[in-house]
Parts: C-alpha cells; structure tokens; sequence
C-alpha cells in the first residue's frame, strides 16, 4: 500500500497535535476536541521544542499556546510552518492577549485561526471540526487526483 492511501483507509484516525506549557490547558483542549466525537488521534506536548520533530509527520491540526518558555509569539509559527507546510496543516493558536493588531500579526505569519484564552469550548470546537474537515478534503483530493 502506497503512503497516499492510508487516508483513505477506513481506519485512519486524523492526527491533532496541542502544544501548552501548562498541562492543565492541554488537558482542557484535549476533552474538548474528544467531545467531538471525530476518532482524533490526539497527541499533547509541553514542549515546542519536540513539537518540531513530530511536525515532520502530518497532522491534521496544530493547536498551540502563543506564549511558550521555550519561544512565543511570531516566531514559534514559522519552524512549525517551515517543517510541515501551513497550507496543509492549519495552526490554531490560542493566547491571552486581546490585542486585535497582534490577531493580524499571528495571520499573516500562518495562523489558520487566532483564539483569546479562556476558550470558548464551542468555539473551539465549530473552529477545529471545520479546519480538520477542509485538511481531510485536501488530502482526499490530493489522493484522488494521484489515482
């Protein structure tokens, strides 16, 4: 079985990937996105530093902190964008700033979506479903289009 017919297979679980600092924040995105209901396969980390490394691999969605011990702001978007290609991976990044012009600022460096903290759980959840169902339409197309 070639590599592009996994996602079709009937078992493929769409990966989602949530990087927080704060296990508590992790824990809390997690049940939301399980409350989905999708068969997400979910994976958290506290570190972004390892996030790169699994990056490479695809997800279907990147949730992430806007503020990480390790790098925040800007600049924790674009080794993320670099390794596995925002236009196929949407970013949601999740921040306690309100600050409209920092909003912008998140967009044009790869955000998919920027959300203030204390998430709106439906919010995250209409957000995530409709990202995980465009990257999903990408990549059936993209495997139909192979065949």
């Amino acid at each position: 079985m070639i590599i592009s017919h996994i996602r079709s297979a009937a078992k493929f679980k769409q990966a989602v990937l949530i990087v927080d600092d704060q296990t508590a924040a992790l824990n809390i995105h997690k049940a939301i996105l399980k409350s989905l209901k999708l068969n997400l396969k979910i994976v958290t980390m506290t570190s972004l530093l390892d996030t790169l490394n699994l990056a490479k691999k695809q997800v279907g969605l990147t949730i992430t902190d806007f503020s990480m011990k390790e790098m925040g702001g800007t600049q924790l978007l674009q080794p993320i964008n670099y390794t596995n290609s925002a236009k196929l991976t949407p970013i949601i990044v999740i921040t306690a700033l309100k600050d409209k012009a920092l909003h912008q600022q998140l967009l044009a460096a790869g955000a998919a979506v920027c959300l203030t903290k204390l998430v709106n759980s439906q919010e995250l959840c209409k957000v995530a479903q409709f990202l995980l169902n465009k990257s999903k339409a990408f990549y059936t197309h993209k495997i139909t289009s192979l065949n």
